[in-house]
């Protein structure tokens, strides 16, 4: 029987010590004969009776193996599914697979399954209609150290973020399991980030308050947002940190300057400093995706506080503050999702 081993020192098949690129003559002498496709682009070897598919770029070296776990009615695909014993770090692979969920890597967005770096070597889980299909093995080359980033320590003052980063997670993990694709938040952001994204325009940048929130976690954007706050019955999707820039600019596009009407303003909170459709020192952490934005204030009036959290909303003119600070609207956040129905995220959860 077939029996394929990767742990942290070693790369076996069949007690055969490997590793990639494979000699194609050397894994024919561990499996034995198989059948082959050329195409203008690679070499396929299949082994049709042990459920294994390889890929060579030129024919003598293999760069990946496919394990398929579920038939495909495509040539290359096997006669039938791989019949042996797969051990990863000596545990079966899909019992390995679903224990350490948080050590999967996602290889690209709306990646369900995800992948374990073991031993230099990528082991990822190709997973369709609720089900492990097929595992492919390849070199991992550099994704560990692209995926895994040492997170920048937070400015005093600032600690806060951290455990409100968990405690948020926490709750959302009761709910929606991580490896959910709206389950977006990913690595803090790194000092380039900052670099590159912080200054919004002229003296204008983004607070020393929200860089540091990012600093413990950024998100990706997706359609559905698992980080998500809200407010007043309407979900604020958290912006990816470089996007700041952009919605923020969007915003800016839409003051009216000289064709502003007063009675516009007349339901903006008193505290808020604004003599147009929004201030330029307003700004926008989280996104309605209809044009209306949760805001970080950093300009204030004499009646309101600085850091303070507006609502903007778009086609009401309303500019309400929903929050003292970022720490009070994401711990209002945590409040909401201790006692939330479930049904909140029916459409995250596909129910």
């Amino acid at each position: 029987m077939i029996r394929i081993e990767i742990k942290h020192d070693i790369f076996l098949i069949n007690d055969v010590e490997v590793s990639f690129p494979i000699p194609f003559e050397k894994l024919k002498e561990i499996l034995g004969e198989c059948r082959s496709i050329k195409s203008k682009h690679n070499h396929v070897f299949t082994w049709d009776e042990l459920g294994i598919i390889a890929y060579s770029n030129k024919g003598k070296l293999v760069e990946t193996l496919n394990i398929c776990m579920v038939l495909k009615d495509y040539k290359q695909f096997p006669k039938q599914g791989f019949p042996g014993n797969f051990l990863l770090n000596d545990e079966p692979a899909l019992s390995y697979y679903e224990a350490n969920k948080k050590q999967r890597i996602k290889h690209f967005r709306g990646d369900k399954g995800g992948a374990f770096i073991v031993n230099g070597v990528s082991v990822w889980f190709n997973v369709e209609n609720e089900g492990v299909e097929l595992i492919s093995v390849s070199e991992a080359k550099n994704v560990a150290a692209t995926e895994v980033r040492e997170p920048l320590v937070l400015d005093q003052g600032f600690e806060i973020f951290k455990p409100l980063w968990s405690s948020w997670i926490s709750e959302l993990n009761k709910i929606v399991p991580e490896d959910n694709d709206a389950y977006n938040h990913i690595h803090g952001i790194q000092q380039e980030d900052i670099e590159l994204y912080s200054l919004l325009e002229g003296e204008i940048r983004i607070p020393t308050a929200l860089i540091n929130f990012y600093k413990v976690h950024n998100v990706e954007d997706v359609i559905r947002c698992v980080f998500s706050f809200s407010v007043n019955g309407w979900m604020y999707d958290l912006l990816p940190f470089k996007d700041i820039k952009q919605e923020w600019s969007n915003i800016q596009f839409l003051q009216f300057e000289e064709d502003l009407e007063q009675e516009n303003l007349e339901d903006y909170s008193e505290k808020v400093k604004a003599d147009d459709y929004a201030n330029p020192r307003w700004i926008p952490f989280a996104t309605g995706r209809n044009g209306d934005y949760l805001l970080f204030d950093t300009d204030p009036s004499d009646l309101g506080t600085y850091g303070q959290i507006i609502e903007l909303q778009n086609e009401a003119w309303l500019r309400d503050v929903v929050a003292d600070s970022l720490t009070d609207l994401v711990q209002q956040e945590i409040d909401a999702l201790k006692v939330t129905a479930p049904e909140r995220f029916d459409y995250i959860l596909g129910k």
